[in-house]
């Protein structure tokens, strides 16, 4: 029973290292401006579709109220779902299942993410005090709990 466990533990942490490897050796963080300009547009497009006044400017930054929001490297969630990835890879099931995982993970925490910064916009506007606590700790649990709720579903998906 040991096993399956040890494998599993050895799997997700070579993946875990194999990307930040990457990471670091292809200075990842300075490559992912479309990624950002593409969620800082999302997100204010829908927080405007919600009665917001955010306007995107200069790419990746958006303007709502007194203040100017930087939607950088650490809030397109690549991270996370670096971890996501390693952990499906890790699992022990077919690749069309792990493949399927992780496309509809991708794909569902990024829609998230984008929900996550448009509230967070909306929130600025309405009580700008409160967004260090909700960008820090309110909503970046809340990410990480529907990481993990994500792949837990998956398994439990994965195994019938």
């Amino acid at each position: 029973m040991r096993w399956p466990i040890a494998r599993f533990a050895l799997v997700f942490f070579a993946c875990l290292l194999g990307f930040s490897v990457l990471s670091v050796a292809t200075n990842l963080q300075n490559h992912l401006h479309v990624f950002e300009n593409g969620i800082a547009n999302a997100s204010a497009s829908l927080a405007h579709w919600f009665g917001s006044t955010a306007k995107v400017v200069e790419g990746n930054y958006i303007s709502v109220g007194t203040m100017t929001l930087n939607i950088n490297h650490e809030c397109t969630g690549v991270f996370v779902l670096f971890v996501l990835i390693s952990f499906i890879a890790a699992y022990p099931s077919r690749l069309w299942l792990k493949l399927t995982g992780i496309v509809a993970g991708i794909t569902i925490l990024s829609l998230i993410n984008v929900v996550r910064i448009a509230t967070l916009v909306r929130l600025v506007e309405y009580y700008p005090t409160l967004f260090p606590y909700f960008h820090e700790y309110v909503w970046q649990g809340a990410f990480l709990m529907l990481v993990t709720l994500y792949a837990i579903t998956w398994v439990e998906w994965s195994r019938r």
